[in-house]
């Protein structure tokens, strides 16, 4: 059903703050603060971040963002910790190797696991896993290995199942980790990205989490991926000068974007990058807001955004 947002006035308030706030480029354009009446079809049920008034008026009790689930209300904040949703990819550090499964450190409140069962073994092979592969738990992920995953199961207690059986998850080498907020990276069709034109693979973690690297190719081979490639077979190479150079460029785009609030995309991140080129920034600079800032480099990217929304 619809839902309607209704603008705290300044007089009701008490606040002299200008309320006009331009919408965040990639939200909903339900984004409330505190005060805010929301206005939705009879019969819903209150959510968090939603309380009732006196009067019956439904008032939000937080900064976020309004969903609308069959009859639940509620504000998504805009900025809290990770909770997890299936089918979620993910990126995580794995910290313990327990018995048949592996702790893994995604962001959560608790930690992530990650059963032997539900990997792809080295080699794509199909079968059922043995006493010998519990011995050689280590072989597949030690402690510190970051991996990317997919979430699979989400428990009553709120503890997170993973897996990669899919060919494209597993340990990953040859690059860098940004760790940004969640709410910046939104759900979309590809999480795992080679950027054109620009020859670096981004992975966007749900939880805020997102790897840059080289583009995976099979160790000793040369080749990229195809039908046979498994994301297990990659291995640790030495990465050029120029390609390192690229890959700092798109990660410190990436915390750019997420510093001035903006939302992550492959879009996003392409366009950043190239103004980032275009106005003569250096790498090291997308991290200094007083420079970007000199060099107009957010306003380019809120003006893209907006002409995206308003053609689309």
């Amino acid at each position: 059903g619809a839902v309607a947002v209704e603008r705290c006035s300044a007089e009701e308030s008490g606040r002299t703050c200008h309320l006009e706030v331009p919408e965040i480029p990639g939200l909903r354009p339900q984004l409330i603060a505190p005060g805010d009446v929301v206005t939705a079809e009879p019969g819903v049920l209150r959510g968090r971040g939603i309380v009732e008034r006196k009067d019956g008026k439904l008032v939000a009790t937080t900064c976020g963002v309004v969903e609308h689930v069959n009859k639940l209300l509620y504000v998504r904040p805009l900025k809290h910790r990770y909770a997890g949703t299936i089918g979620d990819v993910v990126v995580g550090r794995i910290v313990e190797v327990q018995t048949e499964r592996w702790a893994v450190e995604i962001g959560t409140a608790q930690l992530a696991y990650l059963h032997l069962g539900a990997i792809q073994l080295p080699g794509n092979v199909q079968r059922r896993r043995t006493d010998e592969d519990t011995l050689r738990m280590r072989e597949f992920f030690v402690e510190d290995d970051l991996i990317s995953a997919e979430v699979q199961k989400v428990h009553e207690s709120g503890e997170l199942a993973l897996q990669t059986r899919n060919s494209r998850y597993g340990k990953l080498q040859n690059g860098v980790l940004a760790n940004i907020h969640a709410i910046y990276v939104r759900r979309q069709a590809q999480h795992l990205v080679t950027l054109p034109q620009i020859g670096v693979m981004v992975v966007l973690g749900n939880n805020g989490w997102i790897w840059v690297c080289a583009p995976p190719k099979v160790a000793g081979s040369g080749r990229q991926e195809t039908i046979n490639f498994s994301q297990m077979d990659v291995r640790y190479e030495q990465v050029n000068e120029d390609l390192r150079g690229r890959i700092s460029r798109v990660r410190n785009a990436v915390l750019a974007l997420a510093t001035h609030g903006l939302e992550v995309t492959p879009e996003s991140v392409m366009f950043v990058y190239e103004q980032s080129l275009q106005r003569g920034l250096a790498s090291w600079e997308l991290l200094d807001t007083a420079r970007c800032a000199s060099a107009g480099l957010i306003e380019a990217v809120i003006d893209e955004a907006i002409g995206g929304l308003e053609s689309g």
